[in-house]
């Protein structure tokens, strides 16, 4: 039978994208009018008839990781959850519904051909994404030992994961790919996370991610912002593993001119293929992003952002019809 509700939400739409292992969908709260937009997303873990074993094994543990980091993530730049568990055999977890696109979209990836945006509107971006992992990198939990750090790292921060609304909100998504004290080291996957966003140390033997890791993630996102081009992404797998591996961010034509000695700091350290030269971690990140002249225009921006992305989902709903 087709599962049509969990608890007391509707399912009212499928949303694409949503990778192998999990079916996303537009949901609806019993109480909430029919005639409004739906203002959550519900995701629901069914992996591919053909994952048996151990990889069935490691899919589900990875959507409990999943489930149980959002439970306990509190930022505004990351999901909400307001509901989780399981209907009819199907985990799920309801969370609030970004109204707006991804990032990658805004920057043209989707279609193939990527744009630049405003130099003000990658800080004001940038600001609150820094923030988020700022957050994220430095959860705790409790164990007999009293607090512990939590080890999170998000290891798939690419535009694809970064939703932004008409309000000039960016949000955190795809935590399917972390990795924390609480994922079982025997279901954990290295090498997740998408390969054009990885920094040099991560495709070698043995690489892994760390948090570090996480800001030349950011550190690419942010340059392909700036210059409106993909920064390592190649045709091939073949092709991104030697970009990566070739990639000089002191060379003059990597760098990206007009900018601010703050914004150009935080492009040029954390581009570094050398993880010693980068940021000691998000706060720091976070801090050059506030002092730099480019977030004096934080309000212009979020305002000149929501109109980018209202444009961008009114051509997009116009063409589905």
């Amino acid at each position: 039978m087709e599962l049509r509700s969990l608890g007391k939400y509707r399912l009212v739409s499928e949303l694409p994208g949503a990778g192998e292992s999990c079916r996303v969908y537009l949901v609806r709260h019993e109480d909430e009018p029919t005639e409004e937009r739906p203002t959550y997303v519900a995701k629901l873990f069914q992996p591919p008839r053909s994952s048996v074993g151990a990889d069935a094994a490691r899919r589900k543990a990875a959507f409990e990781h999943e489930v149980k980091m959002l439970q306990s993530i509190n930022h505004p730049s990351c999901p909400t959850v307001h509901a989780s568990g399981d209907q009819d055999g199907i985990p799920y977890v309801v969370m609030d519904r970004v109204d707006g696109v991804a990032l990658s979209t805004l920057l043209g990836h989707d279609e193939g051909h990527p744009r630049q945006l405003t130099k003000e509107v990658a800080v004001y971006i940038m600001g609150q994404l820094a923030d988020a992992l700022r957050h994220l990198h430095t959860m705790e939990f409790m164990d007999d030992e009293g607090p512990t750090p939590l080890g999170l790292v998000h290891r798939n921060i690419n535009p694809s994961n970064i939703m932004v609304s008409r309000n000039g909100d960016a949000v955190m998504i795809g935590f399917g790919r972390s990795r924390s004290a609480w994922l079982p080291s025997e279901h954990d996957e290295p090498t997740a996370g998408d390969l054009a966003y990885m920094a040099p140390e991560r495709i070698q033997p043995g690489g892994e991610a760390n948090q570090s890791t996480d800001l030349f993630s950011m550190a690419v996102m942010l340059w392909e912002m700036l210059r409106g081009q993909r920064c390592l992404a190649g045709e091939t797998d073949a092709q991104t593993r030697e970009n990566i591996t070739r990639f000089d961010i002191s060379q003059a034509s990597r760098r990206v001119s007009g900018l601010s000695p703050k914004l150009s700091e935080i492009v040029r350290k954390n581009l570094d293929r050398d993880p010693g030269r980068r940021y000691t971690g998000a706060y720091q990140m976070l801090q050059r992003l506030a002092q730099s002249p480019e977030a004096q225009f934080a309000e212009q921006s979020r305002a000149a952002l929501g109109e980018a992305v209202a444009t961008m989902t009114g051509r997009i709903e116009a063409a589905q019809g």
